[in-house]
């Protein structure tokens, strides 16, 4: 592992951190968009469930082959395109006129998507040292969360004054700008480039690293619960129109945005401190994890501002311990292999991904109610504090040989 200098690491975490900002925008378009589709399109809960899942059925079979490709290839490259193609679905899915066009579209954003955090954390290896790594997550994931907070605003204010088509189109197009900063302004290093291939199932035989596929499973089942339905249960569930709707689903992403590299910061802190990785790592995932399942609680008030404000609660801690636990990929992940890790992690959440939308959207048809699939996220949560404690060990690069088993 080598680091870059100061100023150029800076700059690559303004490149990630705008590269996840229009990542956000293009993945949860959808959501935002789902009660005026729905109405134009003829589309029922369950039929929208399906198709807020299609983009995790790609996202699942692309993240692993997107870290191998950036271990291989490069960053720039792999990046660049796949940022490109998930630009260009993103904004063909305004041009949609029935459910099948809706689900083809959502398939190219999440083949694209598939390569931002494999590549993130290769670059995140490969450019930052373990002190720094923390910081450096929680301030490009923070991009996500930012992107999350602003989409139901803007496409609110599109949809509003033009229509869920235009607002398609503005964002997808708008996307394919970040393209060509990346382009001409990334600097990869040589060393990047060229690495023996390590295949997943050598990773996937470390107990550390299970734990921390399965912790990621868990935990993105909650965090997908609210990208994917969040604004259509504040219309659906808690009679919010529209626009009020897009300022208070924006409010848990600001608290998440604004944690994620407070809380980053917090554990690179204690390791600068003397504090182990182990420690300064595990500690925080767990404690945000188990603050994160407050969100049933949500479904039991009656005040619509009182679940806003415990929604606000969930989503900032589960942030917090999203950036942290893509801090522990990078701690523990080989050099050569930081991407392939990335993406079997990133696997792990995507199947939870395609999952979320698909149970809640089918239990609310069932219902009626949001409260089940709010009680099902907060045990999944749970369960990821679970694997992060008992299962995950010392957290420390894994020992690779030269002929890509573990040492």
């Amino acid at each position: 592992m080598h680091s870059s200098p100061a100023k150029a690491r800076w700059w690559v975490i303004f490149l990630l951190f705008t590269g996840t900002f229009i990542n956000a925008i293009d993945r949860a378009s959808l959501s935002t968009a789902a009660p005026n589709m729905m109405a134009e399109l003829g589309l029922d809960p369950g039929m929208m469930g399906i198709a807020l899942s299609a983009f995790f059925w790609s996202y699942i079979i692309m993240n692993i082959p997107a870290g191998g490709l950036a271990d291989k290839y490069g960053a720039k490259r792999v990046l660049g395109w796949a940022a490109g193609l998930w630009s260009v679905c993103s904004a063909l899915t305004g041009v949609a006129t029935q459910c099948l066009q809706v689900i083809l579209a959502r398939i190219g954003v999440g083949v694209g998507e598939a390569a931002s955090f494999p590549v993130n954390a290769r670059i995140v290896t490969n450019s930052f040292p373990p002190e720094e790594r923390g910081t450096a997550v929680g301030c490009y994931t923070c991009g996500l969360r930012l992107g999350f907070a602003l989409t139901p605003i803007l496409m609110a204010c599109l949809i509003s004054k033009w229509s869920w088509r235009f607002a398609f189109y503005v964002t997808g197009v708008g996307s394919l700008l970040w393209v060509v900063l990346w382009y001409f302004t990334y600097k990869e290093p040589e060393t990047e480039r060229a690495v023996p291939k390590i295949p997943w199932q050598t990773l996937l035989a470390n107990r550390t690293v299970l734990g921390l596929v399965l912790c990621k499973f868990f935990q993105d089942y909650l965090f997908y619960l609210f990208v994917t339905w969040l604004p259509a249960y504040l219309i659906m569930d808690r009679g919010f129109s529209i626009m009020k709707m897009g300022w208070y689903a924006s409010l848990p992403w600001i608290a998440g945005a604004v944690a994620q590299p407070l809380m980053g910061g917090l554990s690179d802190g204690l390791i600068r401190r003397g504090v182990s990785i182990t420690v300064s790592r595990k500690s925080i995932i767990i404690a945000m994890q188990l603050m994160a399942a407050s969100v049933v609680v949500a479904g039991y008030v009656d005040s619509a501002m009182t679940a806003v404000w415990l929604l606000t609660l969930s989503v900032a801690c589960e942030s917090a311990s999203t950036s942290i636990l893509w801090a522990t990929c990078t701690d523990v992940a080989p050099p050569s292999a930081a991407g392939s890790l990335a993406g079997v992690m990133n696997t792990a959440g995507a199947l939870a991904g395609g999952l979320a939308p698909l149970v809640t959207g089918f239990l609310v048809k069932r219902t009626g109610s949001f409260l089940p699939p709010m009680l099902i996220g907060s045990c999944m949560v749970v369960l990821a504090a679970c694997s992060m404690w008992f299962i995950v060990g010392e957290l420390k690069p894994i020992p690779i040989s030269r002929q890509g088993t573990q040492a």
